[in-house]
């Protein structure tokens, strides 16, 4: 529901009042976006990005791919993919559709949030643990069918239910090592907590 009056915030700690204009921060993000778009095209190389939207347990990358670039495709299928950095969404922590519900809207995109994995909304209790961690294998058993035999996977995750031991089982995977990522800029209430995360390296089993 819109607020109209002050309120207490829990993320500052204070009372804060509701923004009735964007004017100034449209602004300010406006340019902070060219300003990067410019660094970035004097930075970037001569390669091909695709993003492909769809169910990470199911969908069939090469015939995605091909759908965007058949020459693209080509050279997957012979040669496969090396590898995969990800950080996946963490149990119980965000509704990412919620979250980027703006995105949604001014983009036309189609919301699935059904398909989410790990959202806040389906909290973290026993039976949604259980369903993550099968979840995320199943991702990860999916990606197996594209990747080169001799594959490597990093993913960045705050595993402090220590589910991803059980993940890389179920995937038919092991952890060959973990390493440990300091989180230095946080938005959180408790940002002022020591906090890091996890870089767990995945190989075939």
């Amino acid at each position: 529901e819109p607020v109209y009056t002050t309120y207490y915030c829990k993320k500052h700690r204070k009372l804060c009042k509701p923004v009735f204009t964007i004017s100034k921060w449209w602004q300010c993000y406006a340019d902070d976006t060219l300003k990067r778009l410019t660094e970035f095209d004097k930075l970037r190389t001569d390669t091909l990005q695709i993003c492909l939207a769809g169910d990470s347990r199911k969908i069939d990358i090469f015939s995605e791919v091909e759908k965007q670039s058949p020459r693209f495709a080509e050279i997957l299928k012979k040669q496969k993919i090396r590898g995969i950095f990800t950080s996946p969404p963490y149990l119980g922590l965000i509704d990412y559709h919620e979250q980027h519900a703006y995105a949604y809207e001014i983009f036309g995109f189609e919301r699935k949030d059904d398909l989410e994995i790990g959202s806040l909304s389906k909290g973290i209790g026993k039976r949604q643990k259980e369903a993550y961690i099968k979840d995320i294998a199943e991702v990860l058993i999916n990606c197996k069918k594209y990747l080169q035999e001799d594959y490597n996977i990093f993913i960045v995750a705050n595993d402090k239910y220590n589910l991803y031991p059980k993940i890389a089982e179920l995937a038919g995977m092991k952890i060959v090592d973990e390493f440990k990522r300091p989180v230095l800029c946080r938005v959180e209430k408790n940002r002022n907590q020591l906090y890091s995360e996890s870089i767990f390296h995945l190989k075939e089993k």
